[in-house]
């Protein structure tokens, strides 16, 4: 388990996230989902997902999943920098889990990457096949997990942004 840090109080404001919501709430997402047979393989379908934030910048990632499975998955949710190549993690669709990997745009403030992962959780909880109750949040390649993950995770433990509880 990765040791949490402590974040500045003002960081969860509930006053001020309850005010950033009601404004994401305004923009639709637009969700557009694109087959990607070229990614795909034996026991591991792949599509790209394409997403409105809240300021209407066009997010994207690739979500993958073995289509053997019928039941409601888990999901894991990971988040890459904009240099980094996305790629699906096969041990985790082995395991019976969906993959999303979102890109994050250059220069993204914390404030839009705490909302584009609030956003991605409403996404989710669109999408057929999955548990969104069962949200997992990964940790970065050097084992430290992104401060949007640690305040997306306790604005919703409060109540604010989505039905299910991310871990």
């Amino acid at each position: 388990m990765t040791p949490q840090r402590i974040l500045h109080p003002l960081l969860m404001d509930r006053h001020y996230w309850r005010n950033r919501l009601q404004e994401q709430r305004l923009t639709r997402h637009g969700l557009m989902i694109v087959p990607r047979p070229d990614l795909s393989g034996a026991g591991c379908d792949v599509q790209e997902i394409r997403f409105r934030a809240h300021d209407g910048l066009r997010l994207w990632g690739l979500l993958a999943r073995c289509p053997l499975f019928q039941q409601a998955r888990p999901v894991r949710l990971r988040m890459i920098g904009p240099c980094d190549a996305p790629a699906i993690d096969r041990t985790c669709i082995e395991a019976g889990s969906v993959d999303l990997v979102l890109q994050v745009p250059a220069g993204r403030r914390l404030e839009d990457r705490v909302l584009d992962v609030l956003r991605m959780f409403e996404v989710i909880e669109s999408l057929e096949g999955v548990d969104a109750a069962r949200i997992s949040l990964a940790d970065r390649a050097d084992g430290d997990r992104p401060d949007e993950f640690l305040i997306a995770n306790q604005l919703r433990a409060g109540g604010l942004g989505g039905r299910c509880q991310g871990k």
